[in-house]
């Protein structure tokens, strides 16, 4: 990178982070209402400005609607789309400046907190199923104020300030957060202290994963999760923080997702990952302009994961060939 667009770059991060800092000052001096309607015309704004982003929403969204929908319904989609993203943004400030459970709590509906009460009382912990839906970084602050240990998987953001404004965010609601890399033993004694860990299985990034089925089409998917919670014994259970039609937001929780369990490791990995991945497609389905469709769910195709083993395999091959012919 070049130092004029690294310079450029820095400088953008910079203006977004003191933007954030101002916009969080406005939530605490505007009524819920009017920071939502703030919120709702800076996600329209975006809409309209971030060419590339919307793009691929509308792009997404031709692909999991095309056959059903016209195209001014894919575009309508898309724009409440960059709109919840931004009523989300607000929710998450709003929640940050409430550090007592009963302002937190003033105007959030909780359903299935006793599926979280069962699952603590096992003592092994809990894996929360989160996706990139409605204001799911709230999700994490619910949790300590339910009197809940939390620790939340975070991936560096490309700025040092960004990234340590969320994190410090977190931290002061009461969540830990192991950074994306951590060591997967690290993640089991998370669970092991009886803790809840959060974990986001929706989206198509650079880990090992499987393919299943998303709208009908392979979607690659992680399956960190399904190997905790064969390894943990952890309890499984999908977490959802969405909005209502009046902008105020419920936080879910569905029940102990039962795991499969035949003896064939890798079997059952890939079944788990199906049915963990198809109770998140369930929520995406009944609430669509609530996930993040910017992001390129069929990035990877079969045959891209194809083509990496047959190359892996010829490397194999080429090292093996030249330590035989080095010792003959």
């Amino acid at each position: 990178m070049s130092r004029f667009r690294k310079s450029r770059k820095q400088i953008k991060y910079s203006l977004l982070v003191v933007t954030i800092k101002l916009l969080l000052v406005a939530v605490r001096v505007l009524p819920r209402i009017l920071t939502m309607k703030l919120f709702s015309s800076l996600g329209a704004l975006a809409f309209i400005l971030l060419k590339e982003e919307r793009t691929k929403a509308v792009n997404n969204l031709r692909i999991a609607y095309g056959p059903e929908k016209s195209e001014a319904e894919i575009q309508a989609m898309a724009k409440e789309v960059f709109v919840n993203l931004a009523k989300s943004g607000a929710e998450f400030a709003i929640k940050m400046n409430r550090k007592k459970p009963e302002q937190f709590f003033k105007d959030l509906e909780v359903r299935g907190e006793e599926h979280l009460r069962k699952a603590a009382a096992k003592g092994k912990g809990i894996l929360a199923l989160v996706s990139h839906m409605g204001s799911w970084e709230c999700t994490a602050l619910v949790l300590p104020m339910l009197g809940i240990s939390t620790y939340a998987i975070g991936k560096k953001l490309g700025n040092e300030k960004l990234n340590n404004l969320l994190f410090e965010s977190r931290g002061k609601m009461g969540v830990q957060t192991l950074a994306r890399g951590s060591s997967y033993k690290a993640m089991l004694r998370v669970l092991k202290e009886n803790n809840l860990l959060g974990i986001l299985i929706d989206q198509d990034t650079d880990v090992r994963g499987v393919f299943v089925d998303f709208y009908d089409k392979p979607a690659y998917t992680p399956i960190g999760g399904a190997m905790l919670a064969m390894d943990s014994g952890a309890p499984v259970l999908p977490i959802f923080y969405l909005k209502k039609e009046d902008d105020t937001y419920e936080f879910i929780v569905e029940e102990e997702i039962p795991l499969v369990k035949t003896g064939n490791r890798r079997r059952d990995m890939e079944e788990n990952t199906r049915i963990f991945h198809g109770v998140i497609e369930k929520y995406i389905k009944k609430y669509p302009t609530q996930w993040v469709w910017m992001h390129n769910r069929w990035k990877t195709t079969p045959e891209m994961v194809e083509a990496k083993k047959q190359m892996r395999e010829k490397k194999k091959n080429a090292t093996a060939q030249a330590g035989f012919s080095a010792t003959a």
